[in-house]
C-alpha cells in the first residue's frame, strides 16, 4: 500500500509538473533586468510598468450578464453561436504566389493577413484557443487556415502579448519571417527560436521600414501581460502602416480615448482602420471599446473604410457573440462610416470587394 502511495503521489509530481511546464513555456520570457532599467527613460513607464494613456478602470459590481469568473473560460460559452460559422477555408495553394498591392484577409477576431506593396503582412497570428492551458479560452469554430496552410509571410506584426493576440505555435511557424513587436515581447519570441536580427521591438513614435513600407507604433488605452507577476512589464502599440500610396491604422486592443484623434490628425486620413468592436463590458468600461465607440474612433481617425476585427472567435465579455457587429452597423449607417465585413478568410480589396452580412443567415 505505501508503495502504491508512493507511486500515485510521484506520477501526480511529474503531471503537475509537465503540467506547470506547459504553462511557463506558453507565457513566454519576460525582459531582462537590463531591458527594465532601460525603459526607464520613457516617459510612459514608471515604477516598473508600461504606463496606459488612461488609468484602466475596473468595476467588477457592473458586470454586464456576470457572474465574470476564470472558470467560465473553461466550457463552451452561452453566448457562442449554435452552428459553425461559414468561412472560407484557405490553403496555401489558394494564395498567389506573388502578393497583390493591397488585398486582405480576415482570420477572425484580431488576426488577419494583409497584402501590401507586394509583401505579407500578417497581424496578431492566433489559431488555436487564447489561453496557456489547452482547452481554456476556446474558440467558436476552426480557424479559417491553419498554421501549417499559412503563405509566406514576410512580416508579423503584434499589438500587445495577451494571448488572443501572442500565440507560441504560431510565433514558431512564422520564425523565419521578420516580427515587429512593441518593446519587451523580444524576450519571449528569442525563447521561442526566433533570431534575433529578426526582431525589431517598437515603442510609441518608434517607426520600422523597409520594402517601401512604414510602420510607426502608436500609443493605446490598454495592458499588457500573460500571467501574475508581469502585468505591463510589455508595452502594447497601435500602429500607422504606409505602403504603396496607402495609409492604414491597425488599432489593436484599446479603450476609446482622445489618441484616436491626435492619430488622425497626425497621420490621417486612412483608406483603412482595423478596430475591435468586442471584449466590452460595464465592468471594464476601457479596456475594450464599445461598439458606438469604435464608429466615434473611425471619424476621428478620418478612416475611409472599417474592418472591425476582436469579434466572431471567443467569448471575452459575456455578450452574444454577434451583438457588437449589429450595434456597430446600426450606429455606422447614422453616421455614414463604411463598414467592410467579411467572412473569415475572404479575400478583400477596400473599395472593390463587396462584402455581405454573412451572421444574418437565419
Amino acid at each position: 500500500m505505501r508503495k502504491k502511495m508512493i507511486g500515485i503521489i510521484g506520477l501526480a509530481t511529474v503531471v503537475m509538473g509537465g503540467a506547470a511546464w506547459g504553462v511557463l513555456r506558453e507565457m513566454g520570457a519576460s525582459p531582462s533586468a537590463e531591458e527594465m532599467k532601460a525603459y526607464e527613460k520613457l516617459a510612459y513607464f514608471k515604477d516598473g510598468e508600461f504606463q496606459s494613456p488612461q488609468k484602466m478602470v475596473y468595476d467588477f459590481d457592473n458586470v454586464r450578464n456576470g457572474p465574470a469568473g476564470w472558470s467560465r473560460f473553461l466550457f463552451r460559452s452561452p453566448f457562442a453561436p449554435q452552428k459553425e460559422l461559414p468561412a472560407v477555408h484557405l490553403k496555401k495553394t489558394d494564395f498567389a504566389k506573388q502578393p497583390a498591392e493591397y488585398a486582405f484577409y480576415w482570420l477572425g477576431h484580431s488576426s488577419a493577413i494583409m497584402e501590401l506593396a507586394g509583401k505579407r503582412i500578417i497581424f496578431d497570428p492566433v489559431f488555436d484557443n487564447a489561453a496557456p492551458l489547452p482547452l481554456a479560452v476556446p474558440r467558436y469554430g476552426q480557424a479559417p487556415v491553419s498554421c501549417e496552410e499559412l503563405p509566406e509571410i514576410d512580416y508579423v506584426v503584434i499589438s500587445h502579448n495577451h494571448y488572443d493576440h501572442l500565440e507560441r505555435k504560431s510565433v514558431q511557424t512564422l520564425r523565419n519571417s521578420h516580427f515587429i513587436v512593441p518593446l519587451g515581447i523580444g524576450a519571449a519570441l528569442r525563447g521561442w527560436g526566433v533570431a534575433p536580427e529578426n526582431i525589431t521591438e517598437l515603442g510609441w513614435g518608434d517607426v520600422f521600414e523597409k520594402d517601401g513600407i512604414k510602420i510607426t507604433a502608436e500609443t493605446a488605452v490598454h495592458y499588457s501581460g500573460r500571467g501574475l507577476r508581469d502585468r505591463n512589464k510589455t508595452l502594447w502599440n497601435s500602429y500607422v502602416i504606409k505602403a504603396a500610396g496607402r495609409n492604414i491604422y491597425w488599432a489593436g486592443d484599446s479603450g476609446y480615448g482622445e489618441h484616436f484623434k491626435k492619430i488622425g490628425v497626425q497621420y490621417g486620413p486612412f483608406d483603412l482602420a482595423a478596430l475591435e468592436i468586442d471584449g466590452w463590458n460595464t465592468g471594464w468600461p476601457n479596456t475594450h471599446m464599445f461598439p458606438e465607440e469604435a464608429v466615434r474612433a473611425a471619424v476621428d481617425l478620418k478612416a475611409k473604410y472599417v474592418l472591425p476585427v476582436h469579434w466572431a472567435v471567443f467569448d471575452l465579455a459575456l455578450h452574444p457573440w454577434h451583438e457588437s457587429i449589429d450595434m456597430l452597423l446600426e450606429q455606422a449607417e447614422k453616421l455614414q462610416v463604411n463598414i467592410l465585413t467579411p467572412m473569415m478568410g475572404e479575400k478583400v480589396t477596400p473599395g472593390e470587394t463587396s462584402t455581405k452580412n454573412w451572421w444574418r443567415r437565419d
